[in-house]
Formats: C-alpha cells, structure tokens, sequence
C-alpha cells in the first residue's frame, strides 16, 4: 500500500470518548484498507487518497455527538511501495531492538 494516514475523531465534551471512537472504527470496516487504533490516534493503510478520505468522511459521519473535531495527515508516497510495518522496522533497524517499551 502506498497512502499511510493517521488521524483523529475527537468528540468534543467531557467523560469517556470509547463510545463515539468505537463508532468511528467501525465504520472504517466498511472499507478496503488496514487500520490500527493506537491510544491517541488511528493508522490507516490504503491504496489511493481517495480511498482514505472516504474512509475518514465515514468515520467522522458515524460519531454521535453534537461537536466533532477531525484532523487527518496523510503521506502519499506515490513512487515507492512501503506500509507502516516497513516503516516501524526500518527504525528498530537502526535501534538494533523493537522501538517499544514496557513499563
């Protein structure tokens, strides 16, 4: 896959947010990409930007809530074939270990 994109769906009031977040990710089983939810924000893999702002649109658009706030930053890297894994080894690579830490 060539777009990776990271992004966030922040309902904005207070108290737990695992509703309206678990309402965004399942929306994004609608689609063709892969996707991981990290604890501040959620990976997507997919083949085309396009594909990735529908996906987002759709997760934004499944959130119950009377304020959203979406941001999205996507790399396009049109010229080489690289997913987000490839990317993570890359750097452990160069640590010499995986780039986790438990505590």
């Amino acid at each position: 896959m060539t777009v990776i994109a990271r992004f966030e769906v922040i309902p904005v009031r207070d108290g737990s947010l695992s509703d309206e977040i678990a309402q965004a990710i399942d929306a994004l089983d609608e689609f063709d990409i892969a996707y991981e939810l990290t604890a501040t924000d959620t990976v997507i893999e997919a083949e085309s930007v396009d594909e990735v702002f529908e996906a987002v649109q759709s997760a934004h658009n499944a959130v119950d809530s009377d304020r959203i706030i979406t941001s999205l930053e996507i790399d396009d890297y049109q010229s080489r074939e690289q997913d987000a894994a490839d990317r993570v080894e890359s750097v452990a690579s160069v640590l010499g270990r995986e780039p986790e830490r438990d505590r």
